[in-house]
This record gives structure tokens, C-alpha cells and sequence, in this order.
């Protein structure tokens, strides 16, 4: 039976995270994968939504290209080539993930892991033991629990193929589904949003809401909201609203609810490790048995990659002995609709002092085909940087610069101090933090 110091189930970004991290400190190390590696974030979210958005709004945006010069005639959309390139970006990456755990000697096993014991695995007929284990299952679509509620595609499925027909009903108004309403839009298809909240992206600021549905309604997405759906039926919705009933006939039934943590048939009741919808983990991402860690969507505290593979390294910081200083409690959330959004930290607060400044006259946001948006700060009475949201081109890239002054306590003078380029949508970091004391030289 092969023996290693640490056994990593799933290799998406915490799983393939922490076992590249934990290899390159000297321990042996195996990664578990009954799948393709990259995990959800690579070969069913994050990085196929992208591309399938980048090649909808580079086609959304022939309306402009006349106005900027460029004169071209009969432009079409082929969404099998779209899906081509699609399947292209996301191997090529697989297979630099493969190449990483190749070069720092991490056993690859293919297949599904379950425990025998604490310090034993089984995948197939194999059994292996380890020191420590690294849970990193990852998450799955929820279906809804209706009549008809299977018969609803997942983002799993819209993402693997080209969805048939051109009326889309979505059902869930969260990131997920804002951003295939924001694709199939951008692709001349007819979609209505039905979301069970008073809003739309309610994870996000009600202005920041507000905004994303003024485009999508612009773009001529049809949106309901404080809507129960009740039923699917034959390429219909039916739900209730605060109005009374309502339905939604459409091709394609898109379900985008959220994700439930993947944990049956782990075997993990039979170890005594707690888990209820997640696995229950401490602040070092221990689980109830002290050799074995969890993090990522499974322990649902933030389901996103880039906070996976930070508790990755968090867990396997502790495993080895040596604190990873990584702050957890600032973590950006982007939406990848065209303005962009992202946000970090707190935007309101008790005491708190606020700075905003329009994009609608920044010189590069007009460059780039922008005409609206905004950067707002917010600092607490000794002026420390404590959140930031931005509606506007490249929003998704700026929303570092604001989480590394969140996470180092910098003051909004620190920023202002800072030379930034122009032209660049940037200078509207450097303008809202003047903003604040009433200096912003940009703003009427």
C-alpha cells in the first residue's frame, strides 16, 4: 500500500492549490481526482463562462464598430466555434495543471476516494494511506426541488454544449445567472430572468443592483423578482409573484439556484468527520478529526476559486507547521457583465466617510466604449480603506489594488500619494480617494 504525508482529495483550486504548495515544502504528496483537474472553476465555471462572454460581447459590440471606423458587412455568430475555442482555452490550461503536478512529483490517481479509516483511502480497489488528508470535493448545481425541476438545464450542461432555441428562461438572478443572461443577451437570444428576491445580485450593493438591471433591461432581458417559481412544465415556468401568478414560456429552462457542497459517498460518517449541507472546519480549515483538513465550496464558506485555493494554502500552512499569513476576511467578488462589477470589504458602516466618482467622463472608460459607472470608497474615522465597489470597464482588474489597501490597512492618503497612470480607468481609484476630503479635481 503506498504511504504519503499528504493525500489530497480533488483537484480543483484548493485541491490542486494545496497539494503544489505542500509538495514544493518536501512532503509526499497524491491528489485524488475522479474527473478532469481544474475542478468546477475550470471545466464548468469560471473559465468557460469567460470565454463564452468574451465572444458575446465582442459581438454585441459590432453595433459600435461603425462609429469607431471600422466598416464591416454581414457578421454572423457561429456558437459551435465559439464553444471550440471555448474547449480549446480550457484544455490548454488543464494541461498546464497537469504539467505543474507532473514537475513537483504529485501522484495523479484517477477515481473516487472514500475512507477506510482516518489514515486510509480507497479509490477502485487500490488503498492508500497518508499522515494527513486535504478534502477539496468541490460543489454541484442544485436542482430544484419542484415538479419538473429536473427537467431544468444546470450550468454544468449550458456550459458543456450550445443551449437549442432563442427563448431562455433563467431561473436564479445571482452571479451565476446574471452572467449566462448577460451572454445569451449578448447573442440576440430572448431571456427572462425570474428571481426569488426583492432584487436582483443580492449579494451586492442595492445601487450596484440597480445598475446591472438597468443594462440587462437596456439589452432587453426581461426580469422578475420576488418571484416563487412553482413548476416547470413543458419548456414553461410558472411561479408566483407579489401580484399573483405568472409564467414564462422558452425553449431552454436554465436553472442557476445556487451549489450544494459534493460530500456523499465520501464515507466521512464513518470516520467521524461533522458535516451537515458542508463539512464543519475550524479557522485552519480542520475538520472534527485532527489529521484531516477540508476547504473550497465544500465547507460553504465563500464558493469561490480564488478563495479556495487561499484556504488551500491556510490548511496546508497549519498541516506543516508554519501559519500562512493570508487575511481571509478580504475577499473581492467580481460579475463579469459588460460594465463590469466587483466589490471588497465593507461599503457601509457606522462612522464610515464615503467618496464616489463617475466613470461616465473618464477618458479611458470612453475609449473603451463606456459610458457609465463608478468607483465608491469607504474609510472609517481614522480614514483606513475599509471597502470599495466599482461599476465600469475593467472593474474585475482594479479591485486588487482597493483589497491590498484593505488588507494592509492603508489610508486613503496612501493612495492618493500614489501616481496613477493616465489615460486608465485606475485614475478613478486615485480620484475617489480625493474624493473623500472634497479634493477630487475630476468631479463638478
Amino acid at each position: 500500500m503506498e504511504e504519503y504525508n499528504l493525500i489530497v482529495i480533488g483537484g480543483g483550486p484548493a485541491g490542486y492549490t494545496g497539494a503544489i504548495r505542500a509538495a514544493k515544502k518536501g512532503l509526499k504528496v497524491a491528489l485524488i481526482e475522479k474527473d478532469n483537474v481544474g475542478g468546477t472553476c475550470l471545466n464548468r465555471g469560471c473559465i468557460p463562462t469567460k470565454a463564452l462572454l468574451h465572444s458575446g460581447n465582442l459581438f454585441a459590440s459590432r453595433e459600435d464598430w461603425e462609429s469607431e471606423g471600422i466598416i464591416v458587412s454581414d457578421i454572423s455568430y457561429d456558437e459551435s466555434k465559439v464553444y471550440e475555442r471555448k474547449d480549446k482555452i480550457v484544455s490548454s490550461l488543464r494541461t498546464g495543471i497537469e504539467g505543474l503536478l507532473k514537475a513537483n512529483k504529485i501522484d495523479l490517481i484517477r477515481g473516487e476516494a472514500k475512507f477506510i479509516d482516518k489514515n486510509t483511502i480507497s479509490v477502485g480497489e487500490n488503498t492508500y494511506s497518508s499522515q494527513y488528508f486535504l478534502i477539496c470535493t468541490g460543489s454541484s448545481p442544485i436542482v430544484l426541488p419542484i415538479p419538473g425541476g429536473d427537467t431544468a438545464l444546470t450550468s454544468d450542461d449550458v456550459l458543456a454544449n450550445p443551449v437549442n432555441g432563442d427563448v431562455i428562461a433563467i431561473i436564479g438572478g445571482g452571479v451565476i445567472g446574471i452572467e449566462l443572461a448577460q451572454y445569451y443577451s449578448s447573442i440576440c437570444k430572448n431571456v427572462t430572468i425570474i428571481e426569488g428576491m426583492e432584487r436582483i445580485l443580492p449579494m451586492f450593493s442595492k445601487e450596484l443592483s440597480m445598475q446591472v438591471a438597468s443594462v440587462l433591461k437596456r439589452n432587453g432581458v426581461t426580469i422578475y423578482t420576488d418571484a416563487k417559481v412553482t413548476a416547470l412544465n413543458g419548456g414553461g415556468v410558472a411561479f408566483m409573484t407579489l401580484n399573483g401568478h405568472g409564467a414564462v414560456s422558452a425553449d431552454a429552462v436554465i436553472c442557476a439556484v445556487g451549489r450544494k457542497a459534493n460530500i456523499l459517498g465520501l464515507g466521512l460518517e464513518d470516520i467521524g468527520v461533522k458535516y451537515s449541507r458542508y463539512i464543519d472546519v475550524d479557522d485552519t480549515f480542520k475538520t472534527s478529526v485532527d489529521n484531516i483538513y477540508a476547504c473550497g465550496d465544500v465547507v460553504g464558506k465563500i464558493q469561490l476559486a480564488h478563495f479556495a485555493s487561499a484556504s488551500a494554502l491556510v490548511a496546508v500552512g497549519n498541516i506543516i507547521g508554519e501559519k500562512e499569513d493570508i487575511n481571509l476576511n478580504v475577499v473581492p467578488s467580481c460579475l463579469y457583465t459588460s460594465p463590469e462589477v466587483a466589490k471588497v470589504g465593507e461599503i457601509e458602516g457606522e462612522g464610515f466617510k464615503f467618496g464616489k466618482i463617475m466613470l461616465g467622463a473618464n477618458g479611458r472608460s470612453i475609449i473603451e466604449g463606456y459610458n457609465r459607472g463608478y468607483v465608491k470608497l469607504a474609510v472609517d474615522e481614522k480614514d483606513v480603506v475599509r471597502g470599495a465597489e466599482i461599476f465600469g470597464a475593467f472593474a474585475t482588474e482594479l479591485i486588487s489594488e482597493l483589497s491590498l489597501a484593505i488588507s494592509c490597512g492603508l489610508k486613503a492618503q496612501d493612495i492618493i500619494k500614489t501616481i496613477h497612470p493616465h489615460p486608465s480607468v485606475n485614475e478613478g481609484i486615485h480620484s475617489v480617494a480625493e474624493d473623500i476630503f472634497g479634493l477630487a479635481t475630476d468631479k463638478r
